[in-house]
């Protein structure tokens, strides 16, 4: 192909480029549907929003293609860094799932001839326009990397304006424009991951756990967002090493006793034991200063109403809606993430009964008390999992009422119960 079958290729990519670096704040980048116009620029420009005619798309992205290519193969071959830069800018902004591109801009990153904040501001161009590019989220978890390494990062660490709280504002920009964007959730994923390891304070968990149910009582259907949940969950319920930093909210006494009200509302408003009932409601409360086994007891109760939060939401999205499949799917998860989290407790247990009897210093007032706590803690496990059984039973009754589809919904979600050996304890 010959270098003038487009020759305004180098003036329209010119423009753009002029456009994305004098206006950082750009945050829209769209094709605008438009005839051939030779006395016009198809490069538009409005606020902060960046479009281009889609008339030029086809020729401009191949010539971009052509250059970059015959760069790449011919090694011996300089060009000036702008230039590069200039040719990827219009390739990428117009197909985002080359690697190859997006490897030549780290190779760019890291030779200085590209600003990573200006790295940022582009991918997120891209990403408004391709907001389930893989590649994109790759690159910016890759400068995400590169700028926290840099012997001269001087982030803070405390700060709420941390660069990972720009990246989850992005992901929900994604989120909202493109459906079941799981690539979109797993980077967010990776930043709650990153902000664990690096020490972050901000974003903390718990206003990811209030932002993205919010976000999923707006989009019933998509189960992107509630498979992220389900990683809380599992953060909350298993995995929370950080929990000395942000117990320090939850051990707060009036926020402690909003999580037992949560927790022994749910059982109650399903549970017609009332007697063995209140006596767990009144151990629970009871404030023990001896042994720490009552501050880990205080701690599971916690734990656990972030279990019956979600249970509440997800029921009350049931009965709202009809014929969701992944609203049946989360139920799935719910349960099974609580048999798992009851057998794990009482391997735990068995684990330190075995190490308290060898112990020389244990006591039998210690030990009594121990027993009476995992007496309760029994007989709460017990309750929660009567309170799902019989939640359920009730939206069952009204699903297959509703709709032929989601009574098939229904009848595989008992089958998945009973293959999990999901049963009241006798």
């Amino acid at each position: 192909m010959q270098d003038d079958i487009f020759p305004a290729a180098e003036k329209i990519l010119s423009d753009i480029e002029n456009v994305v670096k004098k206006n950082p704040s750009l945050k829209a980048f769209e094709i605008v549907p438009a005839e051939d116009n030779e006395n016009k620029s198809p490069v538009f420009h409005q606020e902060d929003c960046l479009g281009l005619a889609s008339w030029c798309v086809q020729p401009l992205c191949s010539y971009a293609y052509r250059r970059l290519f015959e760069l790449r193969q011919n090694k011996h071959r300089r060009e000036e860094p702008s230039t590069i830069a200039k040719w990827l800018l219009g390739a990428l902004l117009l197909n985002p799932d080359v690697t190859t591109f997006w490897n030549m801009r780290r190779e760019l990153v890291r030779n200085h001839k590209l600003e990573v904040s200006e790295e940022f501001a582009f991918s997120q161009l891209v990403l408004y326009h391709k907001p389930k590019c893989f590649e994109a989220f790759a690159y910016r978890r890759w400068l995400l990397s590169y700028v926290l390494n840099a012997k001269d990062s001087r982030y803070d660490f405390n700060s709420a304006e941390s660069p990972l709280c720009t990246e989850l504002n992005l992901v929900t920009t994604c989120a909202d424009r493109y459906a079941n964007n799981y690539d979109a959730w797993s980077h967010r994923r990776h930043v709650m991951t990153l902000r664990e390891s690096r020490g972050f304070v901000y974003p903390t968990f718990e206003n990811e756990w209030k932002n993205t149910l919010a976000w999923c009582q707006r989009h019933i259907s998509d189960y992107s967002g509630l498979s992220y949940r389900q990683f809380l969950l599992q953060k909350y319920m298993f995995e929370f090493k950080e929990l000395p930093r942000e117990s320090l909210i939850k051990c707060l006494p009036a926020v402690a006793e909003q999580c037992r009200e949560e927790l022994f509302g749910y059982i109650k408003s399903n549970v017609s034991d009332t007697h063995k009932l209140q006596r767990l409601f009144n151990a629970a409360g009871t404030e023990y200063k001896v042994t720490s086994s009552s501050a880990e007891q205080q701690t599971y109760f916690r734990t656990m109403s972030y279990w019956t939060e979600e249970c509440r939401a997800n029921e009350s999205a049931i009965c709202m809606y009809n014929d969701y499949e992944a609203l049946w799917c989360h139920r799935r998860f719910l349960a099974c993430i609580l048999v798992r989290f009851i057998a794990t407790y009482i391997k735990h247990s068995c684990r330190r009964d075995e190490h308290a009897e060898k112990s020389v210093e244990a006591t039998t007032n210690v030990q009594n008390k121990l027993a009476a706590n995992e007496d309760d803690v029994t007989l709460c496990h017990d309750f929660l999992v009567e309170a799902f059984r019989s939640r359920t039973e009730k939206l069952a009754e009204l699903a297959t009422k509703r709709d032929q589809h989601e009574k098939m919904l229904v009848e595989r979600f008992f089958k998945f119960l009973r293959s999990i050996g999901f049963e009241i304890r006798c």
